[in-house]
C-alpha cells in the first residue's frame, strides 16, 4: 500500500509538471518591447463647471440694489493682492504704489467665448485697498467701491468690461468704467478658479520630456501695472 501510494503521488507530480509548462507556454504575456516608444501624457482638459456668476439680463438693466445683491451672494476665490501703480496723487509719479485686491468666482476656471453666458459673467472682483486712484484701470479708492470685471463671448472672441459699484447704503450704483479684449494665453489648462495681476509670460508653462509632463515655473512674478488675469478655458486669460 504504501508503494502504491508513493507511485500515485508520482504521477499526480508529473501531471502537474507537464499542465504549468503548457499554461506557461500559451498564457505567458510577451515581455513589453522596450524599445517601443512611450505615448505623450495627454494635457487636461477644460471641465464645464457651474458658472454662478452668469448675469441674467443685460448689465444696463440692473438696478444699483440687484447688482449688490447678485455680487454679494457670490462665493469668491484664488485672490491675490498686489503693488500697483497710481495716479493723480502726490507720490504716484515716483516710487508710490497702492495695494489692490483682486478675486476670482468660485467654480468658474473654464470661461471661453464658445461657453460664455448670453449676457455676461461676473468672473473677478477688485478692490483698491490704497489711497490714490489705480493708473491702469481707473480704479477709485475708498471702501464704498467695488470693481467687477464681466467677460462676455461674441463671434469667437471675449471682451471685458470693469464694473464700478457704489455700495453706499440708500445710494447704491454702478457704471462703466472701461472695456477691452479678454485674450487667452493659450496655456494648458489648470482647474481652479484664480485672478491676479499678469501677463501671459508671467504664467507658468508645461513643456513635455519624453511623454512626462513637466511644469516649469518662470521667475516673473508680475509688475505694477499689468493686466488684470484670471483662470480660464485657454489656461489663462487677461484684461487687455
Amino acid at each position: 500500500m504504501i508503494r502504491f501510494t508513493c507511485r500515485r503521488h508520482r504521477v499526480v507530480a508529473v501531471v502537474a509538471a507537464l499542465a504549468l509548462a503548457a499554461c506557461s507556454k500559451s498564457d505567458k504575456t510577451p515581455a513589453p518591447d522596450s524599445a517601443a516608444p512611450v505615448p505623450p501624457v495627454a494635457l487636461a482638459q477644460p471641465v464645464a463647471k457651474a458658472m454662478p456668476g452668469a448675469l441674467t439680463k443685460p448689465i444696463d438693466q440692473y438696478t444699483g440694489s440687484e447688482l449688490y445683491d447678485f455680487v454679494k451672494a457670490l462665493r469668491y476665490e484664488g485672490g491675490h493682492t498686489k503693488d500697483r501703480k497710481c495716479k493723480d496723487s502726490p507720490g504716484c509719479a515716483g516710487t508710490k504704489r497702492i495695494k489692490v485686491t483682486v478675486d476670482a468666482v468660485a467654480t468658474q476656471d473654464s470661461l471661453g467665448a464658445a461657453n460664455a453666458p448670453q449676457y455676461g459673467v461676473i468672473y473677478i472682483r477688485a478692490t483698491n485697498k490704497g489711497d490714490a486712484e489705480e493708473a491702469r484701470y481707473g480704479m477709485r479708492p475708498g471702501n464704498e467701491f467695488e470693481y467687477y470685471l464681466i467677460v462676455t463671448g461674441a463671434q469667437g472672441n471675449m471682451q471685458w468690461r470693469l464694473e464700478q459699484l457704489d455700495t453706499t447704503p440708500q445710494a447704491r450704483k454702478h457704471s462703466q468704467v472701461g472695456t477691452g479684449a479678454f485674450e487667452g494665453c493659450q496655456h494648458p489648462w489648470k482647474p481652479g478658479a484664480q485672478a491676479s495681476f499678469k501677463t501671459c509670460a508671467d504664467t507658468s508653462t508645461v513643456s513635455s520630456m519624453r511623454g512626462k509632463t513637466v511644469r516649469m515655473g518662470l521667475a516673473l512674478q508680475g509688475g505694477d501695472d499689468d493686466p488684470m488675469w484670471a483662470a480660464c478655458a485657454q489656461g489663462c486669460c487677461i484684461a487687455k
